[in-house]
């Protein structure tokens, strides 16, 4: 017996491992079908893939829907027709305004009862009115008014009126005025003078007759006799003539 059965018999005989010598064959198919065994488990060990896995189905929402609130239609605008183009207007001519402006003055002195005769205007006679007159074109004659005369040009002609007042103008003439008698620097009176009071930045040639009182600025010339209640003389005033205040003589 060699060594390998003596040593299969002592671990039969010790552990019951293993068979004897006499069973050799046994033994044979018993490694054989370890073997065997052995190849499947290692066959079985192997991973074994999974099956691809289905793609998952989609979930469908299947919750009632809210129905939508309906907004009022809103009614579309009127389109609105188109403006046509105005015409531009042409300029007026000077003329055309020297007139509406000469209109406008007319029409607010007849609002003040005044009457008016334009530059350029040629009179001559008697010229009576119960409202005020503005002249200032040239005048002979008398004049006799119950409101306030007021002299723009020349006038040759006794004044009979309310108030008297030149800008410079000339007037040739006597003036008896129940009210004020006033002329600029630029103005002369030719004449004698009866009035109320009497305002003077001009040249008067002629007697003076004042109730009230004379204010003789420094540009003044009087050339007269002066009778007045009271006298009111700026320095470079002149007065050639006797100044009565009321039975104080003065010459000038």
């Amino acid at each position: 017996m060699s060594k390998k059965d003596n040593f299969s018999q002592a671990m039969f005989e010790m552990f019951g491992l293993g068979k004897s010598p006499e069973d050799g064959e046994e033994i044979n198919e018993a490694a054989e079908a370890s073997e065997s065994t052995s190849f499947d488990n290692s066959t079985a060990s192997e991973p074994v893939a999974a099956p691809a896995a289905e793609p998952a189905e989609p979930e469908i929402d299947i919750s009632p829907v809210e129905e939508a609130t309906a907004q009022p239609v809103q009614p579309a605008q009127p389109v609105q027709p188109a403006q046509p183009f105005a015409r531009a207007e042409a300029p007026t001519p000077v003329s055309d305004t020297f007139a509406a402006q000469a209109a406008a003055h007319r029409e607010a002195l007849h609002r003040t009862k005044t009457s008016y005769f334009a530059e350029g205007t040629s009179l001559e006679g008697t010229l009576r009115c119960d409202s005020d007159l503005e002249l200032c074109g040239d005048f002979k004659g008398e004049i006799i008014s119950q409101g306030k005369v007021t002299l723009h040009a020349n006038t040759s002609s006794n004044v009979s009126a309310m108030e008297l007042t030149l800008i410079d103008c000339t007037l040739i003439g006597n003036s008896a005025v129940s009210g004020d008698v006033s002329l600029n620097a630029k103005s002369t009176i030719n004449g004698n003078i009866s009035a109320a009071n009497l305002f003077c930045s001009g040249v008067i040639n002629g007697n003076l007759t004042i109730g009230g009182n004379i204010t003789l600025t420094e540009n003044a010339q009087i050339i007269g006799d002066i009778a007045t209640g009271t006298l009111s003389i700026s320095r470079g005033a002149r007065v050639t003539g006797k100044i009565d205040m009321g039975g104080m003589n003065i010459v000038g």
